[in-house]
This record gives structure tokens, sequence and C-alpha cells, in this order.
């Protein structure tokens, strides 16, 4: 796929420092899900001029912006995506500490932030380290696992706008609530985040990460590509449980299949397509709203025009 506004762009970018581009790029390998066609282009952000330099030219040019994090939580079109999919990297994925706090670029794997924080004696990170996300996926959708979510342990963010502007957030100034903040859907992309963390025993914290990743392990699939959670809990009750009642545990559609583990994760048994995926989390919402009445929101990412697929 191609159009000339994308191919002008990415003439027109070449050889600015601190970004790589590549047109054409397999979505599918760069998503936990393995689904999904190419990036019209495919760009590795290291700097944060870099990134402001790219969002400042896609919007001159009309380019769509699409922000990739460690594809964990996405599901990718079968004809790929147009315009430009970013990625964060370099000085954008480092780690700093110094004392109790803890520095993070946006692109920074939070479970490598955990471990560099345990080891060093800062403890609060534990019980995210499982979460496959970046810090600022993380942060943009205030992960949380066992009790603990991203406000509880982020003082203070960092972001670009798309309108190319940069600033400084509280954690409380971004709204935080359950699975999200008041970023969605305003284009702000965090290039940083700084923790502040409690002292703790390096050995003891280090064991309790890999307690809490074996017990996050065993209860999820393993051996077949997916996503993780697909649907948000409803308030009160569990996504899997409703799902599971419904009886769709091991329904499949085409190379997907809703995982006979945990209903609330649908795994890629061998060449799944994204119709495939999206068309058993159209009769699990259904099946679930039809038999108790609640309409199940999804927690990954529907890129592209697969969210308009969805809703009809």
């Amino acid at each position: 796929m191609s159009t000339g506004a994308t191919e002008r762009l990415a003439d027109q970018l070449s050889g600015t420092p601190a970004l790589e581009l590549r047109r054409g790029a397999s979505l599918a390998r760069l998503s936990t899900f393995r689904i999904g066609g190419p990036a019209e282009l495919f760009a590795e952000v290291q700097e944060e001029r870099a990134l402001l330099a790219l969002l400042a030219a896609a919007r001159r040019a009309g380019v769509p912006f699409h922000l990739l994090g460690l594809g964990s939580n996405v599901l990718f079109p079968d004809e790929g995506v147009g315009g430009v999919v970013a990625r964060l990297g370099g000085r954008l994925r480092a780690i700093r500490i110094r004392g109790r706090t803890v520095s993070a670029g946006g692109g920074a794997p939070l479970g490598q932030v955990a471990r560099r924080a345990a080891r060093a004696g800062l403890a609060g990170l534990e019980a995210l380290s499982g979460f496959p996300s970046t810090v600022g996926g993380a942060v943009y959708m205030n992960a949380g696992s066992y009790g603990t979510e991203m406000k509880d342990v982020v003082c203070s963010v960092r972001l670009v706008t798309a309108e190319g502007g940069r600033c400084r957030k509280s954690m409380a100034d971004l709204e935080p609530a359950y699975r999200r903040t008041n970023l969605r859907g305003g284009g702000a992309i965090v290039t940083r985040a700084l923790f502040v963390l409690a002292p703790g025993d390096p050995a003891a914290l280090v064991a309790r990460i890999e307690e809490l990743n074996a017990r996050r392990w065993q209860a999820l699939p393993s051996g077949q590509p997916n996503a993780g959670s697909i649907f948000r809990n409803p308030p009160g009750d569990y996504a899997g449980r409703l799902i599971e009642a419904c009886g769709l545990k091991g329904a499949t559609l085409g190379g997907a299949q809703v995982s006979p583990k945990h209903a609330n994760v649908i795994v890629n048994t061998g060449g799944a397509t994204a119709a495939d995926v999206l068309g058993l989390m159209r009769r699990a919402r259904d099946e679930v709203a039809d038999r108790f009445g609640v309409v199940l929101e999804p927690e990954i990412v529907l890129a592209g025009p697969l969210a308009d697929r969805f809703v009809t």
C-alpha cells in the first residue's frame, strides 16, 4: 500500500537525525497477535526533537499518524495501516535512576523499568512488572495489576502534543481512572515518566517480581500468539466470567479461538486474520449483552478502521 502524500513525507524526512524510516514494514511481526498487513511507513523515533519533526511533517501533509508500543495489546487490520506507524526508541527508551526516583522514556518496556528499580533497591513497581507495555502506553491507560496502578507510582510525565507543543504534567493532571486517563483521544505522546519509589531489599523485590510473573503467566495461555485481555472488566464483574458463562470458551472462527484457558483472551492458532478475531469479539459482545445486559468494551486497541468495524 502506498500513497503519494506518504511517499513525499518519507522523502522529505529522509536523513532526519534520530529518525529511521522503513516502507512496508510487516505489522504482524510487530504485534504479539502476529496479525496485520504492512505499515505504509514505519518510523523508529530516537529523540524528542525527531518526534516533533515527524509529527509536524505528518500534520502538514495530512498523513495519519499512529503510535505503536510493544504491540502487545493491538489488533492491526489485514490490509495494513496507511500513513505513519511510529515507535519510540533510542533516548526515548532510556532509564535513569537517582536516589528514590526513576526516570524512564515513554518507549521503555515497563517490565524492564521494574526490574532495574528492584535491583537498585526501589520498591513499588513489582506488581506492574509483568504488564506487557511501554511506560508511555501504561501511563496512557493507567495500567494496573495486582492492586497497583500507574497513578500510585508515577509522579509526573513529559508530553509532546499533537500540535507540536511540549509540557510536563503531574499524574493527577491526567485524571487517572480505571484503565483510562484524559490522554485518550487527545493525541499527546508520553515521552518520559518520573517514578518516585520506596526503598526496599533488592533480593526480596526481585523474588517478588518472579513470584507475581509466574502467577500471571500461569493464568494466561502460553505458546500461542495473543494480545492478552480482549475486553475491559465491567464494574463489579469480570469479562472472562461473563464470556465463559455464555459457553464461548474454545469457540473458533477461522484461525482465531477464544482460549480454553481464559475466556477473555483470543489466541491465534495459526493463520488467524483480523477479521477472524473481530468476528469472535462481536460474538462475545453480543451474547454477553443478550444474556446479562452488559456491554463489553474492548481493552485492546483496534487499529485503523477496525474500531468502526467492531461497532457495526
